[in-house]
């Protein structure tokens, strides 16, 4: 198995985006409430690069486990990427 680094990212901020809009989160409620920065929530959901931290901190946030976060991500099979569907 292997990961396309770049497609994780970009999978990633989507997925965090739909998290934090199903649960009816405002970028504000996240900083208030969560300590995040609006920078780091802005980088985030463009694709941009997170450290394993961070990673933790929004599985934290969204009540749920690092793994289910970030399933199926950037993975690369027979040389395409395939997200994988996962139960939200």
């Amino acid at each position: 198995m292997r990961y396309d680094y770049k497609e994780f990212l970009k999978a990633l901020g989507q997925r965090v985006k739909k998290l934090r809009k199903e649960r009816g989160l405002t970028h504000r409620a996240l900083m208030t409430e969560h300590g995040f920065h609006l920078t780091q929530l802005q980088r985030i959901e463009r694709g941009e690069g997170v450290s394993v931290p961070m990673l933790l901190r929004l599985a934290e946030t969204f009540g749920m486990p690092v793994e289910k976060l970030i399933a199926g991500l950037g993975v690369i099979a027979d040389g395409e990427i395939h997200p994988k569907k996962t139960r939200e």
